[in-house]
């Protein structure tokens, strides 16, 4: 398993990547063939005892699981992440068993992932400075089905995914509504 510490606003202490190791070292009993494991830490400010975010995200196969925690204490940050992660990782297992006993097919093909759609570079020099485009992300994209993708979006916390149907291969969105069912946006044939 590659693991990457990375610190933003702030310098990693050895203390505490060591500590990151050890702990990651635990992960594989959980859930076997992690590929990665990225912790990104970001400082709020520029006070010691200022709140500091932790991302925690592991990538299996095609599958991404992300956490995010906020702490001062960046030992506890990273704890209570990682519990976070311990809780995802078996609904995640609980969902995979689930759908081989109810006949539906699952290997470990699981899913792509998507934060958001790439903007147009162009689009945000025309907005004004406030609505300006801070972040791009790109992400690969894998055929699956509607099931799959909520699935996906439901292990990342998301309240929308971003997918390509396997049927039609046209890309398509889910999304959490407020009544807390699904929708699910197509384009126009």
């Amino acid at each position: 398993m590659e693991l990457t510490i990375q610190g933003h606003g702030w310098e990693i202490s050895r203390r505490f990547e060591e500590y990151v190791h050890k702990k990651a070292g635990r992960l594989d009993r959980y859930l076997p063939g992690v590929e990665d494991m990225r912790v990104e830490v970001t400082r709020q400010s520029a006070k010691e005892d200022a709140p500091k975010s932790l991302q925690l995200t592991i990538r299996r196969k095609r599958t991404l699981l992300r956490v995010e925690e906020q702490d001062a204490d960046l030992f506890k940050a990273f704890d209570a992440a990682l519990d976070k992660m311990y809780h995802r990782i078996a609904r995640y297992k609980g969902r995979r068993i689930d759908r081989k006993r109810g006949g539906l097919a699952v290997g470990d093909e699981e899913l792509a992932v998507a934060e958001a759609l790439p903007i147009d570079a162009g689009l945000a020099e025309a907005l004004p400075e406030e609505q300006r485009v801070v972040r791009v992300k790109t992400f690969p994209i894998t055929p699956m089905s509607v099931d799959e993708a909520i699935e996906q979006m439901e292990l990342l916390g998301h309240d929308f995914f971003v997918f390509m149907h396997a049927d039609d291969g046209a890309v398509k969105v889910v999304y959490r509504r407020k009544a807390g069912d699904y929708g699910l946006l197509q384009p126009e044939k």
